[in-house]
């Protein structure tokens, strides 16, 4: 059995989880671009790109955050959240400012609010995910 303290393990369990949730957030994007396809492409756009936004900062959050090894010092791990977190910030800050001044579409009112709901609904996917995961997959004694 192994510790969670032991410095034999190169990736904690949690990275893989993380880019689970990135996955399904990727997967959220796309069914939702799907549905925004039913009223017109150009919300379908301005779904998807809230969506990948969302996605790609946590896939930064996910990489980062979850670098150091177990059985690192606890510092180094902190370091490694806080890097991890501002630069979630940071990424997602940039690629708002690059959608909403070099593509006029998204100047629009109406699309720029669709990029806002997608990205909060793709959001949500972090909590959603695991409360789903944890009662498909409970086992048949706890039910």
């Amino acid at each position: 059995m192994t510790s969670y303290n032991s410095p034999s393990r190169a990736e904690p369990r949690g990275r893989a989880f993380a880019l689970q949730i990135v996955a399904a957030q990727v997967v959220a994007s796309c069914v939702l671009c799907l549905v925004g396809l039913v009223f017109s492409s150009q919300v379908a756009i301005a779904i998807l790109v809230g969506g990948v936004i969302c996605s790609l900062a946590n896939l930064w959050l996910a990489i980062v955050a979850f670098r150091p090894a177990l059985g690192k010092p606890t510092g180094e791990i902190l370091a490694a959240l806080y890097v991890g977190e501002i630069g979630k910030f940071g990424v997602t800050a940039l690629l708002f400012l690059v959608v909403f001044t070099q593509f006029s579409l998204f100047k629009q009112p109406i699309y720029a609010l669709l990029i806002f709901i997608a990205y909060a609904l793709v959001q949500s996917m972090a909590w959603v995910y695991p409360l789903a995961r944890s009662r498909l997959f409970k086992p048949k004694s706890a039910r």
